[in-house]
């Protein structure tokens, strides 16, 4: 029985650090068009997120401070220029970050429609 518990407890301690490393790393890119619903007529944002990741911590966007799941932005209004994503997400960010050209619209929208 203690053979089966200290098993059990190593599966469940790799599976933890399995998970992290998962949500650590993240997916490459998001299509935030599909990832959100966003509505609109320009090109969806293909958000490189393994280049936003290696330079903001995962708790910039994510309410999990270890990144992965809900980002911690009220995004309700979806379409439109002056939408949640530019006003509250990307734009501030941008600025702060001085990205250059972060508020013209084919630094982000250049991906597939």
């Amino acid at each position: 029985m203690k053979k089966m518990t200290v098993v059990l407890c190593c599966s469940l301690l790799t599976l933890g650090f399995s998970l992290s490393a998962v949500a650590a790393s993240g997916p490459e890119t998001l299509n935030l068009k599909d990832v959100f619903g966003v509505e609109g007529k320009k090109q969806a944002v293909i958000f490189p997120h393994h280049r936003h990741q290696a330079k903001v911590a995962c708790a910039s966007c994510h309410l999990n401070p270890r990144g992965g799941g809900p980002v911690k932005f009220d995004l309700a209004d979806r379409s439109g220029v002056g939408n949640d994503f530019h006003r509250k997400w990307c734009w501030p960010c941008h600025v702060e970050m001085e990205v250059p050209k972060g508020k013209s619209c084919t630094t982000c929208h250049s991906g597939p429609v």
